[in-house]
């Protein structure tokens, strides 16, 4: 492909029918997990909505949420019980659920 300046249109349809996988990126990919993150008073202001996806469930004291694969970030208020199973929480996050009554569980 030597020379695709001004003129390289006209080997363009010869490398799309002959060597389709010529152009656009090829290589590695990544392997790990991605987690995504969920803000604390997303989970307190949605519990409704949690409870009705099947995450969440009203014990006699509080919530029991389940958010495995979800990182727990701080931003919010909580002002209700949550017992959260999480794949990470952020320190100010703990600290908030612990304060209003609840626990963590990794």
């Amino acid at each position: 492909m030597a020379g695709t300046g001004k003129r390289a249109g006209q080997k363009r349809l010869w490398v799309l029918k002959y060597a389709p996988d010529y152009f656009g990126k090829h290589g590695f990919t990544s392997r790990h997990k991605k987690i995504r993150g969920v803000n604390v008073g997303f989970i307190n202001d949605k519990i409704e909505v949690l409870i009705k996806k099947g995450k969440a469930k009203k014990t006699g004291d509080g919530f029991d949420v389940d958010m495995k694969g979800f990182k727990i970030l701080s931003s919010g208020k909580v002002n209700k019980k949550l017992f959260i199973a999480a794949s990470g929480f952020s320190k100010a996050a703990e600290e908030k659920i612990t304060k209003a009554g609840g626990s963590i569980k990794i």
